[in-house]
């Protein structure tokens, strides 16, 4: 590892890890595979918090790369260039996009939906309730007077654990 680098007025601490993996079969080695690690922190790095550190950042690095990929492949059609002119919009784009995700996780974690809309044997995909959902938004006619006491109604979010 590397402390305390500069990059454009802020220090940066660099770390590599190499892991060796060796599988087993029996008593004997079957394969061997060698993966790296590359970590950019301005966290402090040293001989205490190395390999957490690095263990750290490869979870970060899950963590984004599956929500990356939901939104590429997931129904959100996320592509690389949401405006070829702006990048103020390509970033707001990206942002609700991000949003949108969060409250879909949420919902479909929250009890209420669970029950609801997702069980017995032949329930509705998540797929198909979007469409429900977008055809809804397209379609219906709001009721002035129920929007203005649902804005007055307290609501209770409870998630399954």
């Amino acid at each position: 590892w590397v402390t305390g680098m500069d990059y454009h007025g802020y220090r940066l601490n660099w770390l590599e890890c190499q892991e060796t993996i060796t599988k087993n079969k029996g008593s004997k080695e079957v394969e061997e595979a060698q993966c790296t690690f590359t970590h950019i922190t301005d966290l402090p790095i040293g001989t205490s918090n190395i390999i957490l550190t690095s263990r750290t950042g490869r979870l970060r690095w899950k963590i984004e790369n599956e929500g990356f990929n939901t939104l590429k492949k997931g129904g959100y059609e996320m592509e690389h260039k949401y405006s070829r002119v702006n990048y103020q919009a390509s970033k707001n784009y990206y942002q609700l996009m991000q949003m949108a995700y969060l409250i879909n996780q949420l919902m479909v974690i929250s009890i209420h939906f669970q029950a609801n809309y997702l069980k017995g044997k032949n329930h509705q995909t998540l797929k198909s309730l979007w469409q429900d959902l977008i055809a809804a938004m397209k379609w219906a006619e709001l009721d002035e007077a129920r929007l203005q006491r649902m804005k007055t109604e307290k609501i209770q979010f409870r998630y399954v654990t």
